[in-house]
């Protein structure tokens, strides 16, 4: 979902009626998301395109933008997609702002020390880099300069990472190869501090009177630091030449942020949680889709005011990669509040609620869900949840235009040309196979690459029940 700008100015001392005012919206309302046009904004997240750059699903145009890489002065050139930034600008409406800076700061760089492949997921595998679990999966982006790709990551390679803070290290959403011979960085809190020596995230920092301190009086425990420096002999020990202090999560006040990442250290009680370093309070907030279970390890995208350091949630959308079916409906029913796709003789539940949205192609009228009937052919986006359970976010009443099916595998039989999606066994024998780019592949070379997680494509262009295209997704 897109999320809107709507921008009132609100000091530290009315967080109380915030708060306040949030729980009797019954967790946020239309008007938290409605555009101002001008409204100043401050977003983090993944780069997901460029022609201007395009950060939380909004474009920002960069015409008059300062950029700052690796806290050096650098250029739109230096940006990738998959790279984490902060943009600080304007919005212009709901889908366009305009971007007066924007700052990409790496969380990790250093040489892998260790590789563990997952053995229930070929597309994922963990690396060790300064003490750091580092996940790697389908969803992180490679940059290929010097021949990386996710199979020929090696031992003592060193890779800047860019991703989110997990409770167990980082999820990698972009890493490249460095060269051998540049500094290593390493950010985090300063922990069991002494006069020559501190550790930052488990790894040992050692400095002394010829270190640089950058904006920092004097070292203190916990306090948030980017260290650079090179490795002792034995790779045990980073050496540090500067120690730099660096801002933790988004500005201390500001009218309209979004933040994405993965939620760690999150407190049932209050429902607050970390985000990427900033800590948000979501009490008052909207869940997207509503059946949405906080918890620690779920990627999200938080959208609220930040005051006094805190993030006030007005909403929270779950993120990661949409389940997507374009199919008629088998059926509708109101009372458990689900609508049913029938491949095979074997049916797909999804559950519908009142936050999922539902629309007609033709009218552009909003629906509800008793105006779908079975038959209708629609487009449905979805998350399945911890639990399995597909939930609805968007479903769009339209015209026939083929059949297809976007999910993750539970399973194949690469002798018998089948997948398993959804619980639903799908036969591909009459498949054409091709690769993420469209490339045409052999079903050798496509039932190779596949494993239990992974995102494929299936299309079924007539209506016939046989797929006559099969491809793999980034």
């Amino acid at each position: 979902m897109r999320q809107n700008h709507h921008v009132i100015s609100i000091p530290t001392v009315a967080l109380c009626a915030l708060t306040l005012l949030a729980a009797g919206c019954g967790g946020g309302s239309s008007s938290d998301s409605s555009s101002e046009t001008g409204a100043s904004v401050v977003s983090r997240g993944i780069i997901t395109g460029f022609g201007s750059v395009y950060v939380n699903d909004v474009r920002y145009r960069t015409d008059d933008t300062r950029f700052s890489i690796d806290d050096a002065d650098g250029d739109e050139s230096d940006l990738k997609v998959g790279m984490i930034v902060t943009v600080r600008g304007r919005t212009e409406d709901r889908y366009n702002g305009s971007a007066q800076s924007i700052t990409y700061d790496n969380e990790l760089k250093g040489p892998v020390s260790a590789i563990t492949l997952d053995p229930a997921d070929a597309t994922r595998k963990t690396l060790t880099i300064l003490g750091q679990a580092v996940l790697v999966d389908a969803n992180t982006t490679i940059d290929d300069d010097g021949g990386l790709s996710f199979d020929t990551i090696a031992l003592n390679d060193v890779l800047e990472v860019s991703g989110y803070v997990t409770a167990s290290g980082f999820t990698a959403t972009h890493i490249e190869l460095q060269d051998n011979d540049l500094e290593i960085e390493i950010k985090g809190r300063i922990e069991n501090l002494t006069g020559d020596s501190f550790d930052i995230r488990g790894f040992p920092i050692s400095y002394d009177g010829g270190t640089e301190l950058d904006d920092i009086a004097k070292l203190s425990e916990g306090l948030f630091v980017e260290v650079e420096g090179r490795l002792d002999s034995a790779g045990t020990t980073l050496l540090a030449r500067k120690i730099e202090a660096e801002h933790e999560g988004l500005d201390d006040d500001m009218d309209e942020a979004e933040i994405k990442g993965v939620i760690t250290d999150f407190n049932p009680d209050d429902l607050s949680f970390m985000l990427q370093g900033q800590r948000v309070d979501a009490s008052g907030a909207r869940l997207e889709p509503a059946t949405l279970v906080l918890a620690d390890g779920i990627t999200v995208e938080a959208s609220g005011r930040v005051v006094a350091g805190v993030l006030i949630a007005y909403e929270i959308e779950q993120k990661g990669r949409k389940i997507e079916i374009r199919a008629p409906l088998s059926s509708v029913d109101t009372n458990s509040e689900t609508v049913r796709f029938t491949f095979n003789a074997t049916d797909i539940i999804v559950r519908v609620n009142r936050q999922t949205e539902i629309e007609d192609d033709e009218s552009d009228r909003q629906l509800q869900l008793y105006e779908l009937v079975t038959d209708d052919f629609v487009e449905m986006k979805a998350f399945a949840d911890s639990s399995g359970v597909v939930n609805a976010v968007e479903i769009e009443r339209e015209s026939f235009d083929g059949i297809r099916v976007t999910a993750p595998i539970d399973s194949f039989d690469a002798s018998a040309f089948t997948v398993v999606l959804l619980g639903v066994e799908f036969d591909l024998s009459a498949s054409r196979f091709e690769d993420e780019s469209g490339n045409s592949l052999d079903a050798e070379r496509f039932f190779d690459r596949l494993a239990p997680g992974r995102f494929i494509q299936i299309d079924d262009a007539d209506g016939n029940a046989i797929f006559e295209k099969a491809e793999l997704e980034d």
